[in-house]
């Protein structure tokens, strides 16, 4: 009802009780009027009955039908009377008057005593007994006559009078007929009086809505009048109201509009001017930022190229002898123009991704390789500073990702800088670990985060940290130098990969910078090799740093391997002691040191106690060296700089556990490709350049290759060579007067044939055109940018030659620097006897130190001979000459202090004479021996040992 209109709920209220009361009354009276209509009937019926019982008691008795039938007409003449009829005692009937049904009711059927009512379908018959009375004189006289009458019981008869139904009926119907027109009058009456509320009250409330209508077409000049009562007036009084004060609010309106449409028509046609201004402005400014790019590119070239020549042959210097104080005015100089250049890449870069040409490539990378390369480039410079700086990459972050290595390597290497650059003592730790994985794209989310323990940074400086040219010490008398666009390139990159970065720091306590890379999992990544070969080998390990100690006993656990760690170098000395008594020593013993460590010589000590005494190889982390002197270095069977990589780790302890040389593999000879000429086996390479120095620089590095190189200075001297004789690589300026390299590349492109295509490589500084692609599509095979680095160099010429320029002052097949090494026996396990013993010696020598010390000599000038020849025997199976060999080994022993090598040569000459079947694992024995006696020799001065006193009665250390 709440959505209903005033009217229909005015009719409703009227109407609904109004039509129940009426309803309700007319059915009580109506069937009030049909009851009593039926009582009547009856009450008559059975009156006429009874009078008839009474008047026709002596016509029964006597039997007299006339008396019965003159009864009987007298009593149809009454209202509504249809027939009589008289039946006897028997019950059958005697005279039947009127219309009706001849036959008598079966006698059964009429009661003795009462008056019977038998309702038909049209009538209704009222049947009475008849008795006889006592009316007559004489019997009234004679007691026992009416004595003898009362005792009668039986009726004499029965009257049945039936009465009509058919004056009923109308009566009924007469009723109904006047209740449903009193009904009807009553419900029309109470629809008027209805319809009328109802209008007095919509009516007003329709011309109120029609007034509101107008007002909202704008006809304020409405005004309403209804006379509808008190409470519509002040309706009325307020919309009156309403519609004056809006009428005069249009006219206020209307005067303001026309005055701010005056105002408008001014300023449209100032703006209508400044458009035109703008218009021109943008094409000044379009033409301003497309002559910016150019400079941009035209400026990258020109510094480039005196930057190449710079560089180069700076590099180049530095690889001959020099003075000191020169190397050190070479390194001033790479070292500025390695900073010149690295501002010039950042600002290139910035154009790059502000001009939106910044293309990202995708392509399957290792994470790990990444990160470990940016550890080791930036490694010197914290190193310089005293710093930790360690990588820690979780087990369950993947290596295989896809993505532009270059990229992510440049975002690394900006955070892991600037961590190092405000960071004066601690450490610089970079964390990787999964962030997110779904496994059904095949995607994940790897955070990376590099925590120093700087300055910090405060609030206001970390809001302005990523905007460009933006530093957090803008001051000219600040500390630290930059462009200010590392992190803001960081930031455009990051978000290019679809990641994010940010950073959490406070000032004074460190900061951490972080990314995230959200990228797809490689799905043709390398065939990792699994690390197993060194899986249950025992480390003992020392380090002074703690998180690069965690980094690499993370590592060392994930190889299988069981890792103790010791916090002091004497610590390191027992523990390894009473594991060699135990008969379970270690395979390799690892101790991290720091800078200032480098010329300790408490671990001199510990190193040529571990190597010589204890028979222990020892694995030596250092920081990165400045200096050739091996120091420390010297002294143990391996070394590795921080950070430490992952492979070198693994082949280290490879080849320091189980003597296998992961590393070592033969240089490949050079193997001309289909296609390309070459003549004894040294390929023809051609280069051009505009620029005297960069063309030297390029000829030189050419030269070092020992390849057969020539040069041009242009376009038209390098075509006219390439149509004398086909070259098997080109290296190919781009920016030359007069014929410039993408038209001279084009025109040795027409000398090619089937057989032979010229590898043309372009050498440019630009950085802002879309280089490899652009110069993909115009000819050429590859790139490389100044300034030309001798690595990238030598790589591009195997690439496209096959030919190795590594070492080639050295023969072909020669192996890497690692196979000139002496081969390194294990560890060994158990406690060894004495390598030395220089009281010993002076007491076998009859207490002379002098003879003692020749006897010594002797032995030691002839351990390389015999250890030789006991191979060579032991390679024929002259079995013999071996143990002549040995035996003649054996008696030298006898006269000098050396009780390990007399223990195994007695142990092996008595196994040659018995034949003994472990005679290899004593010769094995002997061999070590005298390799531990001849490094002991070698790593210590003994000479003086011998003629000390203090040693006389004791044992060298």
């Amino acid at each position: 009802m709440r959505r209903w209109g005033i009217r229909k709920k005015v009719l409703v209220v009227t109407l609904v009780p109004t039509l129940l009361t009426t309803l309700i009354l007319g059915l009580f009276f109506t069937y009030s009027w049909v009851n009593n209509i039926e009582s009547l009937l009856s009450d008559r019926g059975e009156s006429l009955s009874r009078q008839l019982a009474a008047g026709s008691e002596y016509g029964l008795f006597t039997a007299n039908r006339s008396l019965l039938s003159s009864l009987s007409n007298a009593l149809l003449e009454e209202q509504d009377v249809r027939s009589i009829t008289f039946y006897g005692s028997d019950g059958r009937r005697l005279l039947h008057t009127g219309p009706g049904s001849s036959q008598a009711p079966a006698s059964g059927t009429l009661p003795p005593d009462h008056a019977m009512r038998m309702a038909g379908e049209n009538s209704t018959r009222f049947v009475t007994p008849v008795y006889l009375q006592d009316l007559m004189i004489e019997t009234m006289l004679d007691p026992d006559a009416r004595q003898s009458m009362s005792e009668l019981k039986e009726p004499l008869g029965w009257v049945s009078v039936e009465m009509s139904h058919v004056r009923t009926e109308k009566e009924t119907y007469k009723a109904m007929l006047i209740s449903l027109l009193l009904v009807l009058g009553g419900v029309l009456l109470s629809l008027a009086i209805a319809m009328r509320l109802s209008r007095a009250f919509t009516d007003p409330v329709f011309e109120l809505n029609e007034a509101v209508a107008k007002l909202k077409e704008g006809k304020l000049d409405t005004r309403v009048h209804t006379g509808a009562g008190p409470e519509f007036e002040q309706l009325e009084s307020g919309l009156n109201d309403m519609a004056e004060e809006l009428s005069k609010a249009q006219a206020e309106m209307q005067q303001n509009i026309d005055q701010a449409t005056g105002d408008l028509r001014e300023t449209l046609e100032t703006i209508e001017i400044q458009n035109i201004e703008l218009d021109f402005a943008r094409k000044e400014a379009l033409e301003a930022s497309r002559i910016k790019s150019e400079f941009l590119a035209n400026m990258s070239h020109e510094i480039r190229t005196p930057l190449n020549g710079i560089i180069g042959f700076t590099e180049l210097l530095l690889k001959s002898p020099l003075p000191r104080q020169q190397r050190d005015h070479l390194n001033t100089i790479r070292k500025s123009s390695e900073i010149l250049l690295t501002i010039i890449n950042d600002i290139l870069d910035f154009s790059k991704i502000e001009a939106g040409k910044l293309i990202l490539d995708r392509v399957p990378f290792q994470l790990r390789d990444i990160i470990e390369e940016v550890m080791v480039m930036l490694a010197p410079a914290a190193h310089s500073k005293n710093l930790d700086l360690a990588p820690l990459v979780y087990n369950d972050v993947p290596d295989n990702v896809m993505g532009d290595p270059l990229r992510v390597k440049q975002i690394i290497t900006n955070l892991v800088n600037n961590a190092i650059k405000f960071t004066q003592t601690g450490e610089v730790v970079l964390r990787a670990s999964l962030e997110d994985e779904d496994q059904e794209n095949n995607r994940v989310t790897v955070k990376i985060s590099i925590t120093d323990s700087g300055v910090g940074l405060s609030r206001a400086q970390q809001q302005s940290l990523f905007n460009a040219f933006s530093q957090a010490d803008a001051s000219t008398a600040r500390q630290y130098g930059g462009t200010g666009l590392g992190l803001a390139i960081s930031k455009r990159l990051v978000e290019e990969m679809g990641g994010q970065i940010g950073l959490e720091s406070e000032l004074g306590k460190g900061s951490t910078f972080w990314f995230t890379l959200n990228t797809e999992l490689s799905a043709t990544g390398e065939v990792v090799t699994p690390r197993d070969a060194l899986k249950g080998e025992k480390v003992l390990y020392l380090e002074h740093q703690k998180t690069t100690g965690l980094a690499v006993e993370h590592m060392l656990r994930d190889w299988g391997m069981v890792v103790d760690r010791v916090a002091s170098s004497g610590a390191m000395q027992e523990q390894i002691e009473e594991a060699q008594k135990s008969q379970a020593g270690y395979a390799v013993a690892i101790v991290g040191i720091t800078r200032n460590l480098l010329n300790s010589s408490q671990y001199r000590n510990l190193l040529h106690n571990l190597e010589v005494e204890r028979d222990c190889r020892t694995l030596l982390l250092t920081p990165t060296l400045e200096s050739h002197d091996p120091g420390l270095s010297g002294l143990a069977s391996g070394h590795l700089t921080k950070p430490v990589c992952r492979n070198a780790l693994y082949d280290e302890l490879l080849l320091l556990v189980h003597g296998i040389n992961a590393g070592g593999r033969a240089i490949d000879s050079y193997a001309p490709g289909t296609g390309r000429q070459a003549r004894n086996n040294v390929p023809r390479v051609l280069a051009v350049d505009d620029n005297e120095a960069n063309l030297k620089l390029v000829m030189t590095l050419l030269d070092d290759c020992q390849l057969e190189a020539e040069s041009a200075c242009n376009g038209f001297d390098a075509l006219s060579k390439a149509r004398q004789k086909p070259f098997d690589l080109v290296f190919m300026d781009l920016q030359m007067p007069g014929m410039d390299g993408v038209e001279t590349t084009a025109r040795i492109r027409e000398l090619d044939t089937n057989t032979h295509r010229t590898p043309i490589i372009a050498l440019t500084a630009h950085a802002l055109a879309d280089e490899q692609e652009a110069l993909a599509k115009q000819g050429f095979d590859g790139y490389m940018a100044k300034p030309i680095s001798s690595s990238e160099l030598t790589a591009i010429i195997r690439e496209y030659t096959g030919y190795d320029c590594g070492n080639r002052s050295t023969p072909p097949n020669f192996s890497e620097v690692r196979d000139t090494r002496k081969p390194l026996r294990p560890s060994s396990r158990r406690v060894q006897e004495d390598c030395v013993s220089v009281s010993e010696s002076i007491q076998l020598a009859a207490g002379k130190a002098d003879l003692a010390e020749e006897l010594f000599s002797m032995l030691v000038e002839q351990l390389r001979p015999d250890m030789q020849k006991i191979r060579d025997f032991w390679a024929e199976g002259d079995m013999d000459s071996l143990l002549d060999c040995v035996h003649k080994l054996h008696g030298a022993t006898r006269y000098c202090g050396v009780p390990e090598l007399r223990a195994a040569a007695n142990q092996l000459e008595t196994a040659l004479k018995c034949s003994a079947p472990d005679i290899g694992a004593h010769k094995d024995q002997l061999l070590e021996a005298m390799e531990r006696l001849h490094a002991w020799s070698e790593q210590t001065d003994w000479q003086p040992l011998f003629r000390q006193d203090q040693y006389q009665t004791g044992t060298a250390p």
